[in-house]
């Protein structure tokens, strides 16, 4: 499967863990380049509200993945306002913060219907203790990033949630990061990037590979409801029913 085949595999998971229909109104925190929207907006007729504090990303989605059921949004996760059928986000969390997890699990239990479902798409930590800002990864790449450990995940913010599935698949991004690898192909028609840049981006990605490899830095996908949803049967008997995938 080519690196573009395993998104689109990874896309068609995440939408249907969320179980859309036609008209459902979506909300995508972080929404990247538009990609992921795009994509649920053209196969499964849904309404999606994407926002985001990028700049550059929003008018790159706006020009490439633009679409009449789809208001990508210059703002801040936490002063959205409104009601959703289905909440998601992809690669956000990541930079929320520790110190925040509740605020953001709060706004989305504001912002979700009561039998709408959450998805949570995020890296996560193995190991306790507290966040190094000082490792090569927030230094060069990620400033102010922080990943969860699974401790992160279970307090007492989530005591209204119910936990519907946990899946964990990091091992798929260390074939992904080693394809991205190859495709830099000596870095090839971008001269405008000097020595320094590019020994540090492929150190990024040998030294992510291997972390995924020895299982410290982890990918999660969360499917949560709220507990006083009335859907009538568990998430699980719509998910283990999804055909597996590989994934990016």
């Amino acid at each position: 499967m080519s690196l573009d085949e395993a998104q689109k595999a990874k896309m068609r998971l995440i939408a249907e863990k969320l179980d859309l229909r036609p008209g459902m109104r979506v909300l995508e925190f972080g929404f990247g380049f538009g990609a992921q929207a795009y994509f649920l907006a053209t196969e499964y007729g849904v309404h999606v509200t994407g926002a985001t504090l990028s700049e550059r990303q929003m008018e790159w989605a706006v020009e490439h993945n633009s679409h009449p059921q789809i208001e990508y949004r210059l703002q801040d996760y936490r002063t959205v306002e409104g009601k959703f059928d289905r909440i998601y986000s992809v690669g956000m969390f990541e930079h929320v913060g520790r110190n925040s997890y509740a605020a953001y699990f709060d706004k989305c239990y504001e912002l979700l219907e009561d039998d709408g479902i959450m998805l949570l798409h995020t890296m996560g930590w193995a190991r306790r203790g507290p966040w190094n800002h000082n490792a090569f990864i927030n230094k060069y790449i990620f400033p102010g990033g922080e990943l969860p450990t699974m401790a992160h995940l279970t307090q007492e913010f989530t005591d209204k949630w119910h936990l519907e599935d946990w899946h964990s698949f990091g091992m798929s991004y260390v074939q992904t990061l080693r394809d991205w690898q190859e495709k830099l192909d000596g870095w090839k028609d971008m001269d405008g990037f000097d020595e320094r840049f590019r020994r540090m981006w492929e150190y990024y990605l040998a030294a992510c590979a291997a972390s995924f490899r020895r299982k410290r830095v982890k990918l999660w996908q969360q499917v949560w409801t709220k507990l006083k949803s009335n859907r009538p049967e568990d998430c699980s008997n719509h998910i283990r029913a999804i055909t597996p995938s590989v994934l990016t």
